[in-house]
């Protein structure tokens, strides 16, 4: 049999994945299986996988080898109830974990049991929303997926809108938005409580600045209006972190609200969206933004790829089609019908069309060679030569000109500052122009990673300005301009993980110019900070690509290693290119980007077969709605919840 020291020789584990697998060892000497099992568990966690699975092949492990660690866990286990591990089929998870995807698919499943809202009253409205559904009505245009992806939504307690940039998702929620105040003024003389969030600041601002924007340009009578929110917040201060280490929103006390969109979904974690759907009141209703082709969460879990059944295409349920046909007047293509098949495909609406990015788009076509893992396409898309993308193939001359324009380029926001002191707008405005340019990468170490790029381009930084102080030892030092990243929560100051900071010159009340750490919140406002009360941080004229999730970047410059490795993926490709909005820049290898697009991320879990292949359980419905009458006393009245969906 296999022992604990020998597993820890094959693998590189975390110092808590070790200690975890000694304590259980300590915890059950009779049975050893139970610390290896233990080990590879949480080796599993530290590597995005909600559990093990003893279905899938093992880097450390042969199939003879899992086949002997699974047999021993069920007997082990079968005499261990208290465990705290839990195996479920051929899945082993840590029970906390096995809780919270029970939880997170009961809960979701309660909610898509609810009868439809009937939207048949407010065909006249929906038909002002979405002009063009008249012309498709006349056959003379395309289904307009905006509009079926809104309706989908409005009908629905939990809905998913996933789509690619430039299809319209801040577009298609606003009107969405308009029409869930219109549904509830008519119901209900009020307007909704609506919440606006995503999982980090810098995603919670740009979903505010995309609602303003397009709040603007949305003509309606101001009742309707008014009773959309403009600002949006962070998954953990919707929340409100509690001193015991838990959230003050929860099951016992959920949050006050008729509506919550959470932007850029992709991002959020298994724990934290069980914690978030538990905290929803009982009549609430959950609508996820987002791109189901994009990076899983950097923490455990692919909930979106999972409630999307990603890699699977599904349609809608005949009573779906035929009730979006009567409301919106178009029809359906045969293959959008999915007669049998999980209550989630009903819930789900893919936006198809790139309003962004036309047929002279290189960023389009390389997003869509990316996202199909086509290295073919690839080529021919940098072949064509498209002014949008500037491919460098990597070389010693190509690194040292790309260090260069990258320098060039932040350069120019380093020209807008005024060493003498800056105000909060011209703080404002120079973070835009900060915002406009980011270079990205894989990799945290090496000279194509994060650590070496940011020395590299500061350096160059450094001697273009001749500012004084450009040895080693002085770059890392504090300077007017330096940018910095956030590493770590600190709920005191507000600032969370992926939070941008630019340390600029401020003049105090008596004149004195001092330097300040500048960091814009979610509402737009300026706060300075002393660099020194700043949590753990980095530089970030280079960060990685998971960093950049939930941003957009004008010119966005992505590097790829010269090496292949684990974590290059077509996943990875797809969303550093996507963070481009107007212009691209590449320095890859051609083998490595060969090899990255035949990877696609498979992170183990059991939450998409619990969605999609046993919603019909018994068990999962039984436990949905002994959820649902815990949280019974502290939520309002079951008629006022459901009288809308009825």
């Amino acid at each position: 049999m296999l022992k604990l020291d020998n597993l820890l020789q094959r693998l590189t584990v975390r110092p808590l994945d070790r200690q975890f697998g000694f304590f259980i060892q300590d915890l059950y000497p009779e049975n050893p299986v139970l610390s290896l099992a233990a080990l590879l568990t949480s080796y599993e966690l530290g590597k995005g996988n909600v559990c093990l699975d003893f279905a899938l092949p093992h880097e450390a492990l042969s199939v003879s080898e899992l086949e002997g660690i699974f047999a021993g866990v069920q007997q082990a286990l079968t005499d261990h109830s208290n465990c705290p591990l839990v195996l479920d089929g051929q899945r082993l998870y840590l029970k906390k974990y096995f809780e919270y995807e029970c939880q997170l698919a009961s809960q979701l499943i309660m909610r898509l049991e609810v009868g439809d809202r009937d939207l048949t009253p407010h065909q006249a409205f929906i038909a002002e929303l979405f002009p063009s559904i008249q012309l498709n009505q006349a056959g003379n245009g395309e289904v307009d997926w905006q509009a079926v992806a809104a309706c989908v939504s409005a009908k629905k307690r939990f809905s998913v809108i996933s789509g690619g940039p430039g299809t319209g998702k801040t577009t298609t929620v606003i009107r969405l938005l308009a029409l869930l105040v219109k549904v509830y003024q008519d119901a209900q003389q009020r307007a909704p409580i609506i919440r606006l969030a995503a999982p980090t600041g810098k995603a919670a601002m740009r979903l505010t600045e995309s609602i303003i924007q397009a709040k603007q340009k949305l003509d309606m009578e101001d009742s309707i209006l008014n009773g959309i929110p403009q600002g949006a917040e962070t998954l953990h201060r919707l929340l409100k972190p509690s001193r015991n280490g838990g959230f003050e929103f929860n099951q016992h006390n959920p949050l006050h609200l008729d509506v919550l969109v959470v932007d850029e979904a992709s991002m959020v974690d298994l724990p934290m969206m069980a914690k978030l759907v538990s905290a929803l009141p009982q009549h609430g209703q959950l609508i996820l933004l987002g791109d189901k082709d994009q990076l899983a969460s950097v923490e455990a879990g692919s909930v979106l790829a999972d409630i999307c059944d990603n890699e699977v295409s599904h349609g809608f349920s005949q009573n779906q089609v035929d009730d979006l046909e009567r409301i919106l007047g178009i029809q359906f293509a045969p293959n959008m019908i999915e007669s049998q098949g999980a209550v989630m495909r009903d819930a789900l609406c893919q936006l198809r069309k790139s309003y962004r990015f036309d047929e002279k788009s290189g960023i389009g076509h390389l997003a869509k060679a990316a996202n199909a893992g086509d290295f073919t396409s690839w080529k021919n898309t940098l072949d064509a030569q498209l002014g949008d993308i500037e491919a460098m193939m990597l070389s010693d001359q190509a690194y040292q000109s790309f260090i260069g324009l990258a320098a060039q380029n932040y350069g120019r926001y380093f020209s807008l500052i005024d060493e003498g002191g800056m105000d909060s707008e011209q703080a404002r405005h120079l973070h835009g122009e900060f915002a406009r340019y980011q270079v990205l990468c894989a990799l945290k170490e090496g000279v194509l990673g994060v650590t070496g790029l940011n020395q590299a381009i500061e350096g160059k930084i450094q001697r273009n300005r001749q500012v004084e102080g450009s040895t080693l030892e002085e770059r890392f030092t504090w300077y007017s301009g330096r940018p910095v990243i956030i590493l770590e929560n600190d709920y005191g100051l507000n600032l969370y993980n992926g939070d941008i900071g630019i340390a600029l010159p401020q003049t105090n009340e008596n004149g004195k110019v001092s330097l300040k750490v500048t960091f814009v919140g979610s509402d737009g406002q300026i706060r300075w900070l002393q660099p020194s009360r700043l949590p753990k941080h980095e530089t970030v004229f280079a960060m990685t690509i998971h960093k950049s999730q939930g941003s957009e970047f004008e010119h966005c410059a992505l590097v790829l290693p010269d090496h292949s490795a684990p974590i290059l993926s077509k996943e990875l490709i797809y969303t550093g290119i996507t963070r481009a909005k107007q212009r691209l820049t590449l320095l890859y290898q051609d083998s490595v980007v060969k090899h990255a697009l035949s990877q696609r991320v498979q992170r183990a879990s059991g939450l998409g077969f619990r969605l999609w292949q046993a919603h019909s359980s018994m068990s999962l419905v039984t436990e949905a709605k002994t959820e649902q009458t815990k949280d019974e006393g502290s939520a309002p009245s079951s008629g006022e919840q459901f009288s809308l969906f009825q």
